[in-house]
């Protein structure tokens, strides 16, 4: 009967939903629904470290077996609502086209998983990557993006999960943790700063930073919100999430040595030098002035200390050492097994068991930890081939959008969306990103705004730089 009531209801919820996308899609706002994933997505993870131990209520409703998650009810719902109101998109472009065969051989290894008999309790989570990544892809890429730049939802973003950051970061240094039986919303271990956390502060603080760098007149207040976002990937005790951040860096900092950089981008040395200014103010707040006022070494004042013993745990403690022994068993069990089907794979739902060093015993997963590994042993190297090559023509066309779009905020934008993928894919490197509903649909949803800046443009490389060729002559006369 609870489980009946529940369908119930969340029928009754779903029909809300439709009715309200319904009327945004009629209005001109299904960027809304972009905003409020992204939103959602903030806030969860802020309330809950770990997305597998989110106990049951407005996050997570379910009831016994029977659960599902709010980001795959959302997308699902506005995708039909777009299909009400638009029909069936009438052109479809190569990029978009390969994320579809991408999500196609998918659904064949979700028959394949069915018929070799694999686990019937992993398959579906792996399959529900079909709507986080791909579902997030097709409605992000289906808004004009203009959109999500011309209205505040990306400035709210920024400051409310800065907000949420700082709140954290403070708590981390704090060592405070809180537990409340709130309605829907019960909370336990609230204020430990999880690695999904850290990942979504860093993908939105890096586009966030991207494009106040580009304004002719920026906030200091979005330019201050930045920085807790940005500094909350070194208290994230996961060296997965340093992983992601110095991706993303790395792409921003060779594109700033380029000539597009120098057009696109408006960093004066002033503002660098007030920055130093403020590192410096920060560096003297934290360790000279307590270390001086408790006549201690710098390295004993007790922020510095914290830090220090942050970093160290996250780069270097016993816990760690395991946890990195624990992936490379799990990557010579999985790389054995993904050699016995290497061109069709086992099909989604193939578990395996491996030597876990922590508590010493064998353990069963369906996981690899490394997102190449996850593909090749569940859709063989068919799977790893279609993705790479979706992946690649999404990066480079969002590159290309970067150097010759007539828009500049537009550009600016794509670098900082091809940016935060490029980390996304990095921490997949040593974890497993389809399996987190949460970093699988940022995912898709980044790699469908990618899609959404390149159609903007003209959709290929030729008619970009026939758009920018016209509107620098035009600037030039």
């Amino acid at each position: 009967m609870s489980k009946l009531l529940l369908l119930v209801a969340a029928a009754a919820a779903a029909a809300i939903l439709l009715y309200v996308f319904y009327r945004w899609e009629r209005a001109g706002r299904e960027h809304w629904v972009v905003f409020l994933l992204f939103g959602l997505l903030m806030v969860e993870s802020s309330l809950y470290e770990n997305e597998t131990l989110a106990p049951r209520g407005l996050f997570h409703p379910g009831s016994g077996s029977f659960q599902f998650r709010l980001p795959e009810v959302i997308i699902t719902v506005a995708l039909l609502a777009r299909l009400i109101v638009r029909g069936s998109p009438k052109r479809i472009g190569v990029p978009a086209l390969l994320w579809t065969a991408v999500a196609a051989w998918l659904t064949v290894e979700l028959v394949e998983g069915l018929v070799n008999h694999n686990s019937t309790v992993k398959l579906p989570y792996e399959a529900k990557a079909i709507i986080y990544v791909f579902g997030g892809y097709a409605l992000a890429s289906g808004v004009p993006i203009r959109r999500f730049l011309d209205g505040p939802g990306l400035q709210r973003l920024l400051r409310w999960s800065a907000l949420s950051a700082t709140v954290l970061l403070v708590l981390k240094l704090g060592k405070k943790t809180f537990n409340a039986h709130l309605p829907l919303i019960p909370l336990k271990g609230f204020g430990a700063l999880g690695t999904d956390a850290a990942t979504i502060f860093v993908v939105i603080g890096i586009i966030g930073l991207l494009l106040e760098l580009a304004k002719e007149r920026r906030s200091g207040l979005n330019l201050l919100a930045t920085v807790p976002l940005l500094l909350s990937a070194f208290f994230a005790y996961q060296r997965a999430v340093l992983l992601t951040l110095g991706a993303a860096v790395v792409v921003v900092v060779l594109a700033a040595f380029g000539t597009t950089a120098r057009r696109r981008l408006r960093v004066r040395s002033g503002e660098v030098l007030v920055a130093t200014l403020a590192i410096v103010g920060v560096v003297l707040g934290l360790a000279v002035v307590p270390a001086v006022t408790a006549e201690r070494p710098i390295t004993q004042s007790p922020v510095i200390a914290k830090i220090s013993a942050q970093l160290g745990s996250t780069l270097g403690s016993r816990a760690k050492t395991e946890s990195a022994q624990s992936r490379i068993n799990k990557w010579g069990v999985a790389y054995d097994l993904a050699k016995q089907d290497p061109i069709i794979g086992q099909g989604l739902g193939k578990t395996y068991s491996y030597y876990e060093p922590g508590p010493n015993q064998y353990v069963v997963t369906d996981l690899t930890e490394n997102i190449g590994l996850d593909l090749w042993l569940r859709t063989g190297l068919i799977g790893v081939v279609l993705f790479l090559v979706a992946l690649l023509v999404s990066l480079s066309n969002g590159l290309t959008v970067w150097r010759v779009h007539p828009d500049a905020m537009v550009a600016v934008l794509a670098l900082g969306l091809v940016a935060a993928v490029v980390g996304l894919i990095a921490k997949g490197q040593v974890e497993s990103i389809f399996e987190n509903y949460r970093l699988a649909t940022v995912l898709g949803l980044t790699l469908g705004m990618l899609r959404s800046a390149v159609t903007s443009g003209g959709g290929n490389l030729m008619t970009m730089r026939t758009y920018y060729r016209a509107d620098r002559d035009l600037e030039v006369v």
